[in-house]
């Protein structure tokens, strides 16, 4: 009976071993499949946790820069003098009898109104005087979702 079992063998097991060995990649693929998606899971949260991070150092390093900026107020009268005079050009675009003079200077420098730049510096002014670095951060990135650099 031995010689029976053998010769059905011969026949059935290598039938046996195609299917096991499918079995055997199909397990690993599932078992593959699923590492890569937990992988990408795992790339999505360090990612997050990257950026949020990044924006907390961020905010650290505004809060620090507006302190180091008040600080540093005290002990300079320089400060006082440049927003003195960029407070006061500003003022003088809404007032009427200036506004020519305004334009006039403006169009002088090769502008048809008061540039990107000027602005930048009265935020700047903003900024040093009040210690609002994270409105500094908000104008730039309006600005630069706007396109840039425009010209009134």
């Amino acid at each position: 009976m031995s010689w029976i079992a053998s010769f059905i063998s011969f026949f059935t097991n290598p039938v046996a071993d195609l299917s096991g060995g499918y079995r055997e990649r199909k397990r690993i693929a599932a078992e593959t499949a699923a590492s890569v998606a937990s992988a990408e899971v795992n790339l999505k949260i360090a990612r997050f946790a990257a950026e949020a991070k990044r924006l907390e150092n961020q905010e650290n390093n505004d809060s620090s820069y507006d302190q180091t900026v008040l600080n540093n107020r005290r002990e300079s009268l320089m400060d006082e003098l440049i927003i003195f005079v960029f407070l006061g050009l500003f003022i003088c675009h809404f007032i009427p009898v200036m506004q020519p003079y305004m334009n006039g200077g403006w169009l002088a420098m090769g502008y048809s109104g008061a540039p990107w730049f000027f602005e930048f510096v009265i935020v700047g002014v903003a900024v040093s005087t009040l210690g609002l670095m994270r409105l500094f951060r908000a104008f730039w990135q309006a600005k630069e979702k706007k396109g840039g650099n425009h010209e009134s």
